[in-house]
Formats: structure tokens, C-alpha cells, sequence
């Protein structure tokens, strides 16, 4: 027996995904054919070098007994013998053994449909689960494949969200230990194909994944389209050779580096958003922190490699003390909310000046105000934690959400100088002085950073950390968020004018750090990545930011490195070289 359909296919070669466009007229063929054929597709897999579609008829519960079969994956044309399937796990959602391997005489499996876990089992009927997931993300996530390689595990796993009442998917890939399988090599922050550069009105279903000639093809079945497979290539794969390549900023093993202390009222509930200075060769680090009143007050902690915390303080070292910071009422604006607060000192960041440390800060009353504040301390008491910080002045102007504010650590033409965000752009001030007295005496937004359409920034950024000094300018850690996701922030980098911060010099195409990170997407709110804090110590770039609205964490990269990096704007992805229809 033979089941046909038109040969229709369409093959775009080393084009990148927005410029992946299928020809219209094939598409009211390809629908014609698959609206009258009374086969539906439900699952691709290679077994003994031939490629099997397993069919189902339409209107049935049960899959016909019978296999069409493919040479090359994508022109099935020959009815081939039937082929058994493992049947699924219960309990275990979305499960993949992986083939012929054990360890310690156990087999093993990658699962889930919200996160990724392993689980083991000693004769494949009782399976035991490890206690964290493996691979977690701002949205669910399902196992697609594992292949077993010569030095680890290559899993192919979807990311899934709704958009306009329709799942979308975006397919990753991690590499994972052979000799440790709970130990992930690496893993992309990037999707390396998204539906939404070819199919993003469709409703589309996985239904397989294989590995040919060393390329990564997965199959969709497209609403009344047909079957596609999607080829990922453009690279010689060697999936350990992908780790070796360079990495913008590096996250430090012992992430997260604070978390919430349970003993502490004040920091029970949240640790985050962390600012940093440098100074006296030790790196001080000050947190926004909430406790279960969800008011927000700023905790301190120090460390002398910029890692490990010798010290952690356990009381606020600031706290609300002025009415445009004040909320007694138990609740507050949802509007206005940011990291779950009612109210408080929100998102310190610091910088060194002369004799005095300043910090900005965002001031919220939990209903009606949330504007920019500035106090700051003099060096010495900062050092020896004498908490004698000058009273705060307002910097933006009221009824305006103005947030991510910093001070430059020079001043320009003898002026200060601010960075700070009303939505969507970063703004840019020079005033004479920081007493803002005076009627309309408020930050004016006189210069801006703008977003990018189309980009990974293309919705809101604000400043991260204060600028950085260096030999090729101001380096700014911004964050940004996609108009594609608005759910996830991502950090990124540029570098400006050493007389005129207000002109990029140089910025990044793609995000230098994502929420990737169980730690940045277990939490209060999972898929954030929100830098406050920056400073060098030893040539050693240290990055602090918040994950997941809920912990400290930190990265690093070799200076000089990272600035050559962001100069060259070298691109590490993968991409999507071809789609081909599947006939059968």
C-alpha cells in the first residue's frame, strides 16, 4: 500500500529565520491535500538507519498498523514493516529513557512538562526522581529527545508559552554529563528556533526529533499545512566544542550567593536586586530585601573575593523613613508592584565618589508615588558600618514612574551625571549639583538610549549598575526585555562616550546573561535577571543581579576580554539553515 500526497517542497538554505518565507501558493495546495487525506501524522523516529512515520487515521484511537518509511526523512514513499514504540511512563509526564546506558546498574530518564527532572530505575518499572529539577525556565517546559553521544547526553527540549490563545514553542538544547547525569556541560539562553519565525498564527505539535548526518532535525505537524522538519545546523556538531567558545559573562558556581534567612523578618520573604562597590580591595554588596510584610529595606553583606560572604549583617542597614517611602495599610497598587512590594527603599544602587558612597534608590508608598531617591554616607562610616546616611531627596518629578536610576562615579564638564528610565528608554541628566531644591528642580530626561525593534531589547531597558570606567569608555550593564517576551528580563552591555555618556560607542545584538538557571526561575517570579550592581576587581568583570525576584547571584568575565567581545559583536547562536516539507 501507498499513501501519497503532492511532492511539495520548499528548502531555504543559509537564510537566517526572518527571512524564512513560504510561498503562498504552495501553502492552498499543501492544504487542499491535507484536508482530504484520511491519514494524520502522529510520530517520526529513525530505527535501523530508515527514517519511520507511525500513522494514524483520522477519527480513531488506534494507530494503524503500518509504518511509511524514508531514506532521507522527508519523502516517505514505501510502506515498511511495523515498528514497536516503548509506551510512556506513568506518572512521569513527557519521559525519555535514555537508550542503552546505565550507571550504577541503573537505567535513567529525563522528564516533565513544567521543568526537567531526571529519575533512575534498577528494572525500568519503578522509577525514583531526583528532588530539584534539572533545567527549569519562566515558562514550561517538555522533553523532546536524548541522544547519547561520545562524551554526554545531547537533550532536545521545547520551551512553551501562550500567545493569542495559541501554544508557541521555542526548541533548546543541553549537553550533560555522561559520568554525572544530573551535571548540565551547558545549555543555550537562547532558543535555537522559535515557532514564531515561520509559524506563529499556527497551532503546531511536536512530533519528533532525530539526529542525521550530524544535524539536529525536528519534525512539526502544522495545522492544516502538514508535517515540516526543521534542520538545525550551521555548525560542525561537536556539542563540547560549543562550551569552549567564548562566553560573555560566566555564572559563578556557588549562585545564588544570598538568599532569604527565615530567622531574619525582614529578609524571610525576598533577597534580590543587589547593588556593589568596591572598596578597600573588598566588594560591598547592599540588597533590596522584604520580609512577609512585603515592605522593602536594604540589607548589606561584604565579600574579599567578590564570591564568598565573610560578613552579612542582620539588621537593615536602610530602611523607609520618610513619607514617599511609608505604606502602614497591609496593601498596595497592583499597578505599581514591583517584586511583590507594598512599599519601602526598592533597588539600591551605589556608587564612590570621593569621601562619600551615594545611593539611588526607588521610593514607593505603595499607592500613589514611586519616584527616584538619593541619600548618601560618608566613606568612613560605610566602612565601619555606622549607618549615618543623609536624609533622601527626591530626584524625579511626581505622578511619573521614574525607575533604575545611578549616578555616575565622575562628573562631566563639572556636572553630575544620571542615568535613569521612564518607560522605555534610559534618560540621561547633567545637573549642577544633588540638592534638588526647588520648585521643578527634577531629573528632565535631556538625552536617551532608545530601545530596538526587532531586538532582544526591543520593549524597555533601564540601567543595571552605575558606569564603569575603562580604558574604551563607559561600560553600562543594562537590562532589557523583548516585546516577543515581555516575561523574562535579560542582561546586556554597552559602551559610551568617556565626555559624552549619552553616545553608544558600542552595545550588544544579544543579551550577555538569560534567566537560564534554576535559581532564576524558581522564585517569586521566575525569568528575571535584574543587574544593579558592577565592579572590577583584580580585571575580573563582577556582575551582580537579581534572579527570579528572589536571590543574589553573580557573574564574572576577564575584562579586557569582555570588552574586546563587545567590540567585535561576535554572535554565538545556532541557526535554523533549512525547512523541508514532509510528502507521504
Amino acid at each position: 500500500m501507498r499513501i501519497l500526497s503532492p511532492h511539495v517542497t520548499v528548502i531555504l538554505k543559509n537564510m537566517t529565520p526572518d527571512q524564512l518565507i513560504l510561498d503562498k501558493l504552495k501553502k492552498k495546495l499543501k492544504s487542499f491535500f491535507v484536508q482530504t487525506s484520511p491519514y494524520a501524522p502522529l510520530r517520526i523516529l529513525k530505527h535501523d538507519n530508515a527514517f519511520h512515520l507511525l500513522l494514524q487515521k483520522k477519527d480513531s484511537s488506534e494507530i494503524e498498523d503500518k509504518t511509511v518509511m524514508s531514506a532521507d526523512g522527508f519523502s516517505f514513499e514505501s510502506v515498511g514493516n511495523t515498528i514497536s514504540t516503548k509506551p510512556s511512563v506513568p506518572g512521569f509526564p513527557k519521559a525519555v529513557v535514555v537508550p542503552g546506558f546505565e550507571i550504577d546498574s541503573n537505567q535513567i530518564m529525563y522528564f516533565g512538562d513544567r521543568s526537567i527532572s531526571i529519575a533512575y530505575s534498577a528494572d525500568g518499572k519503578k522509577w525514583l526522581s531526583a528532588k530539584k529539577p534539572l533545567i527549569a525556565a519562566a515558562h514550561p517546559l517538555e522533553v523532546g529527545t536524548v541522544f547519547v553521544r561520545k562524551n554526554g547526553f545531547l537533550l532536545v527540549y521545547f520551551e512553551k508559552y501562550i500567545k493569542n490563545g495559541i501554544t508557541q514553542y521555542s526548541t533548546h538544547l543541553a549537553f550533560i554529563n555522561k559520568k554525572n547525569p544530573e551535571s548540565v556541560v551547558w545549555k543555550t539562553d537562547k532558543p535555537v528556533w522559535t515557532q514564531s519565525d515561520e509559524w506563529s498564527n499556527k497551532k503546531i505539535n511536536p512530533i519528533g526529533i532525530v539526529f542525521h548526518d550530524e544535524k539536529i532535525i525536528t519534525y512539526w505537524n502544522i495545522e492544516d499545512e502538514g508535517i515540516f522538519g526543521v534542520i538545525l545546523s550551521g555548525f560542525h556538531f561537536d556539542p563540547l566544542s560549543l562550551s569552549k567558545k567564548k562566553v560573555t559573562l560566566h555564572k559563578h558556581i556557588a549562585n545564588p550567593i544570598l538568599s532569604p534567612q527565615e530567622h531574619h523578618d525582614w529578609e524571610a520573604f525576598t533577597t534580590l536586586n543587589p547593588a556593589a562597590v568596591c572598596v578597600n580591595d573588598k566588594v560591598h554588596i547592599l540588597y533590596r530585601a522584604q520580609g512577609f510584610d512585603y515592605i522593602s529595606t536594604v540589607g548589606y553583606a561584604v565579600s574579599s573575593d567578590g564570591y564568598t560572604i565573610d560578613e552579612r549583617s542582620p539588621l537593615p542597614i536602610y530602611q523607609p523613613r520618610m513619607d514617599f517611602e511609608t505604606n502602614t495599610t497591609g496593601s498596595a497598587n497592583p499597578n505599581l508592584m514591583s517584586g511583590g512590594g507594598f512599599g519601602g527603599c526598592e533597588d539600591p544602587r551605589i556608587t564612590h565618589m570621593g569621601d562619600r558612597i551615594y545611593m539611588t534608590y526607588v521610593a514607593f508608598n505603595g499607592w500613589t508615588s514611586i519616584r527616584l531617591a538619593l541619600t548618601s554616607i560618608l566613606v568612613e562610616d560605610f566602612l565601619h558600618q555606622r549607618w549615618n546616611w543623609t536624609k533622601p531627596v527626591l530626584l524625579s518629578r511626581p505622578g511619573v514612574i521614574d525607575k533604575s536610576g545611578c549616578l555616575l562615579p565622575e562628573k562631566i564638564g563639572g556636572k553630575f551625571v544620571f542615568f535613569h528610565r521612564i518607560f522605555p528608554n534610559i534618560l540621561i541628566d547633567y545637573v549642577d549639583n544633588l540638592s534638588f531644591t526647588g520648585e521643578n528642580n527634577y531629573l528632565k530626561g535631556e538625552y536617551s538610549i532608545k530601545i530596538r525593534a526587532d531586538k532582544w531589547d526591543s520593549r524597555k531597558i533601564g540601567a543595571g549598575a552605575p558606569p564603569i570606567r575603562t580604558k574604551d569608555g563607559w561600560l553600562l550593564i543594562y537590562y532589557g526585555v523583548d516585546d516577543r517576551d515581555d516575561s523574562k528580563y535579560h542582561i546586556g552591555a554597552m559602551l559610551l562616550d568617556l565626555k559624552r555618556p549619552e553616545k553608544v560607542l558600542y552595545r550588544c545584538d544579544e543579551p550577555i546573561l538569560g534567566p537560564s538557571e534554576v535559581y532564576e526561575n524558581t522564585g517569586f517570579k521566575p525569568g528575571i535577571a535584574y543587574p544593579c550592581g558592577a565592579v572590577v576587581k583584580d580585571n575580573e568583570l563582577l556582575v551582580y543581579y537579581g534572579g527570579a525576584d528572589s536571590v543574589v547571584c553573580v557573574a564574572t568575565a576577564h575584562l579586557d576580554t569582555f570588552l574586546s567581545e563587545l567590540k567585535s559583536k561576535k554572535p554565538v547562536h545556532l541557526h535554523t539553515i533549512s525547512i523541508k516539507e514532509v510528502t507521504y
